[in-house]
């Protein structure tokens, strides 16, 4: 039988066996939890309700740069930069008061930590609240991501590149089906333009076997003819026969099938040549004014047509401007290559001689402008044959050249004409302008102060022949109010006795005192005054009437020289 001292004692023993079994267990558990977090590879972090980091596993070594031992005790702030701490402690707060057991911590938003280096790293971060020994901790799990955000930086990079690189391509594409589509418009444009021209060629040479029967009966009926109101009818009858001559010769020109005589040419000498009759058909409305081109190449090609072509640019320009404005004749050189051949069929890679044609005209519509190179189509309302720009066209596509059209409405229009530089023979045939006459180069503005009238329009001919904008007085004046409000003369040209008011002396003075960037050059007449000399007295340059265009270019040439340089 068990005594009441034994069985009291029992209790006693079981609970401390019990109270063991806890301590034990609760060892255990530890033990697994520190198993647990030394081989979790991101690092693990906990830390109580201060704040106070509790236990660092190696994973936080290894991310943060800290040991176990350094870090215990301190708070968690020295772990997270210094912009993100009081939003961090707000965080955990919030958390704690929340009753959740766990959560992703800054769920939609980017986290960082600060490593012991002082160097930041992004990061994930997720955070549990548990209860040990009556306390509650806090567990956080941070993950370092730089490699992800390179790898994803180096994803979006690429992505990037490679948007770029369609977008390059695909627009390169769109730029070789644009090119096809203009060179298949072009090539239809050139067959359309040879159908023509085959018809036109075939009419041509019919009508001309028409005409030439009755030219014929007409100059054998002639001699039969008493009355002079029957020969008049019979001229009349003549002159409508060669007027239709004239038509079928150009239809001819544009079928390319007119004989041409080519020779070598300067198609700056050309365009000085015909720059008075252009002048004159004009009129007063238009400003006619030529920039010609340094050095320019020699073509070959035959001279009338050349001239006719350039008349007909300029005359279809003035009929653009019913009401006046500018005409801007340009010669220049061009190097075709490859790729710009290409869009013009027939157009072979090389050099070309081209004058530009330029006017400040209504402009043309995109359907006119494609069809503006077809015989007999005209815009004028009946006043033309609409045989000028065909047989420009015809000419150039036979001389081995071509033309082009740029124009828009309202924006004027330019037509180029060129032709294949001229490689063989052009010692020979040098030009004027090839020898040394200096033109022109930016168009420079020029004030020729002349009382003889005439005198002064011959003046303002040779100028604007040589590429000059020129601007005319008749006294110093006039002269005195055009600098005023026209800041872009450049060279005041004056003869030095003029019939009234200031001398060329004097009105040289007055420019160089409130002028200064306008360089005088003067003129006269006499050679035994105190003009008589290369300069007067004050220094002024001195041309010497009479003088040639030669001499005018080169005066002009080299006072604009002096100033510029």
């Amino acid at each position: 039988m068990t005594s009441r001292t034994e069985l009291g004692k029992e209790p006693r023993h079981g609970a401390d066996r019990r109270a063991a079994d806890a301590a034990e267990e609760l060892r255990r558990s530890e033990s697994k939890i520190e198993a647990v977090l030394a081989i979790a590879a991101d690092a693990i972090i906990a830390f109580d309700g201060d704040l106070r980091i509790t236990n660092f596993n190696s994973g936080a070594e290894a991310v943060f740069g800290y040991t176990k031992d350094e870090i215990l005790g301190r708070r968690l702030d020295v772990l997270i930069p210094d912009r993100f701490r009081s939003a961090h402690a707000g965080h955990v707060r919030a958390f704690a008061g929340s009753g959740t057991a766990a959560r992703r911590m800054g769920d939609r938003q980017e986290v960082f930590g600060l490593r012991k280096d002082g160097t930041e790293f992004p990061a994930e971060a997720s955070i549990a609240q548990v209860n040990m020994a009556g306390e509650d901790t806090f567990m956080a799990v941070v993950r370092d991501v730089t490699e992800r955000k390179r790898t994803e930086a180096l994803l979006a990079s690429a992505n990037q590149e490679l948007e770029a690189r369609v977008a390059e391509r695909t627009a390169a594409l769109e730029q070789e089906s644009r090119r096809r589509e203009q060179a298949q418009a072009a090539l239809l444009q050139v067959q359309r333009m040879e159908a023509f021209g085959q018809l036109a060629g075939g009419i041509a040479h019919d009508f001309n076997n028409l005409l030439t029967i009755v030219l014929g009966n007409l100059e054998l009926l002639e001699p039969k003819l008493s009355g002079e109101e029957e020969r008049a009818l019979m001229h009349r009858a003549g002159d409508a026969a060669q007027m239709g001559a004239r038509l079928t010769s150009r239809l001819l020109s544009f079928a390319r099938q007119r004989r041409l005589e080519p020779a070598v040419l300067n198609l700056n000498d050309l365009v000085l040549g015909i720059a008075e009759l252009l002048k004159r058909s004009l009129g007063e409305r238009v400003t006619l004014t030529t920039v010609l081109a340094r050095a320019l190449w020699p073509t070959r090609a035959d001279p009338s047509e050349v001239e006719n072509a350039v008349l007909n640019l300029a005359i279809n320009g003035r009929d653009a401007m019913p009401k006046g404005g500018k005409l801007l004749i340009e010669t220049h050189n061009m190097t075709i290559d490859a790729a710009a051949a290409r869009a013009e069929p027939g157009l072979q890679p090389g050099d070309y001689v081209c004058i530009s044609v330029t006017d400040t005209g209504a402009g043309m519509s995109e359907d006119v402008r494609k069809r503006a190179f077809e015989p007999f189509f005209s815009t004028k309302g009946g006043r033309g044959t609409g045989l000028g720009l065909s047989t420009i066209y015809g000419f150039a596509r036979q001389s081995g050249g071509h033309v082009t059209i740029q124009s828009a409405p309202g924006a004027g229009t330019t037509v180029r004409f060129c032709l294949p530089r001229e490689m063989e023979g052009v010692a020979a045939e040098a030009s004027e302008t090839a020898q040394g006459i200096p033109l022109a180069e930016s168009c420079e503005t020029v004030l020729v102060v002349e009382d003889d009238a005439n005198v002064r329009e011959l003046t303002l001919r040779r100028l604007e022949g040589l590429g000059y904008v020129v601007l005319e007085a008749e006294d110093a004046e006039t002269a005195v109010a055009i600098l005023d409000r026209e800041p872009e003369v450049a060279l005041l040209l004056s003869d030095i006795v003029l019939g009234r008011g200031l001398s060329g002396v004097e009105l040289g003075r007055w420019v160089r005192a409130n002028k200064p960037n306008v360089e005088v050059l003067l003129t006269t007449g006499y050679a035994s005054d105190a003009a008589g000399g290369a300069r007067t007295s004050d220094g002024f340059e001195i041309l010497h009437k009479p003088y040639s265009r030669a001499d005018l270019a080169v005066a002009v040439h080299a006072a604009l020289r002096r100033k510029t340089g």
